[in-house]
This record gives C-alpha cells, sequence and structure tokens, in this order.
C-alpha cells in the first residue's frame, strides 16, 4: 500500500531524497501502523508533536493505516 507523509518545519530534514517540497510518498505493507511510517523515515516519539491522518488530529500511533492515507507530522514548537 501506498502512504502520503508530509513533513513540517525541521523535520523536513527526515525527508528522502527525491521527496517534493515536504511531501514523500512510501511503499509500506498491508496493516503498518504509522509508527512503523514513521519509523521508516527515522522520525523519532520525541520529534513529534501532532499526528494528523486525512485531516484529523490522531493520537494512537498503533493505529493501521490504508492505503491512499495521508499522514501530516508536526514538531514540537518553541520559540520565545
Amino acid at each position: 500500500m501506498r502512504v502520503q507523509i508530509k513533513l513540517m518545519a525541521s523535520l523536513r530534514s527526515k525527508l528522502p531524497a527525491g521527496s517534493q517540497g515536504s511531501v514523500t510518498s512510501l511503499e509500506l505493507e498491508p496493516g503498518a501502523t504509522i509508527s512503523a511510517a514513521l519509523e521508516r523515515l527515522s522520525v523519532t516519539r520525541g520529534q513529534i508533536h501532532l499526528v494528523m491522518v486525512n485531516g484529523a488530529m490522531e493520537l494512537d500511533r498503533s493505529r493501521a493505516l490504508n492505503d491512499g492515507d495521508e499522514l501530516v507530522v508536526f514538531p514540537p514548537v518553541a520559540g520565545g
């Protein structure tokens, strides 16, 4: 199955070569989870503030993905 992942802000450095802008497409095994997709990109739990699947916030990183799903991942925000 194929999913599209958009990494925001500082997470963009985790995108593989050939990605367009902040988006990449991954081929995953059927039933792969959000965590599995993020591990493929070497994005660790501590680097993530928010994950959205198909436009809805998702707290359960063990949720199985479906073909065509779109993930958007936001890092923690810091500033002052």
